[in-house]
């Protein structure tokens, strides 16, 4: 089997390359489809996925879980580097997203009746900011504000911070999951918001566990491609 991402970013497009990953799959297809051809004694089926939805869709586990890869012995696919990489380092990955709810009231009449929203987000992005300090460096955070409030002169009701996780496996992204799961309690207590905290779990659009390198395959690749 070869894997033909094409997906491209919001407002960036191609950043990644994944236009690359389809040309390049496309032209392996057909260039074994050739030597098949050319050599009858040699059987095989070869198969091309398009795998959509990859910039955060969780494409292929939806393929996985449908069964599409259930008849492919070995399936392939190369992305574009500015090095070759025999075992590259995909981590575990786990996306979120919390909305902390407040009381909304105007900024400048009556600002003490308000409960600031912002002012948990805030925290909680700072909080993020904080605890890379102690991440062991194979881990990341990153994370967006993406909804703030409405206006300077209204404390903001609701406010939304969306943010991902990654680390070397699954076991380190649970232990950091936690820690981050304090920061957004604290966050919110802090400021006496609610909050609504989701984590994408595992079959979902945002649930990846770290990539392990296929030993086998590696050794062919280094034999015959490079």
């Amino acid at each position: 089997g070869i894997i033909c991402e094409y997906d491209a970013l919001p407002e960036i497009g191609h950043a990644c390359g994944h236009n690359l990953i389809a040309e390049s799959g496309v032209a392996a297809a057909m260039g074994l489809k050739a030597v098949l051809l050319a050599n009858p004694s040699v059987s095989g089926t070869i198969t091309v996925l398009g795998t959509p939805a990859e910039e955060g869709g969780g494409g292929k586990i939806k393929l996985i879980d449908a069964g599409v890869f259930a008849d492919i012995d070995i399936c392939m696919m190369v992305h574009p580097a500015s090095t070759n990489m025999m075992r590259p380092v995909y981590l575990a990955f786990n996306a979120a997203e919390v909305v902390f709810t407040g009381h909304a009231a105007h900024a400048s009449a009556a600002p003490w009746d308000g409960v600031n929203a912002l002012d948990a987000a805030v925290s909680a992005y700072n909080g993020l900011s904080m605890l890379r300090q102690q991440m062991r460096p194979d881990c990341r955070l990153h994370a967006v504000i993406s909804e703030g409030g409405t206006k300077p002169n209204i404390i903001p009701e609701r406010t939304v911070v969306a943010f991902n996780i990654r680390a070397v496996s699954d076991v380190e992204l649970a232990s950091l999951r936690k820690k981050v799961t304090n920061i957004m309690e604290s966050a919110a207590a802090a400021t006496g918001c609610s909050l609504d905290l989701k984590y994408a779990t595992s079959g979902r659009s945002a649930y990846y566990s770290n990539v392990v390198s296929n030993t086998k395959l590696v050794e062919l690749y280094r034999k015959h491609w490079l």
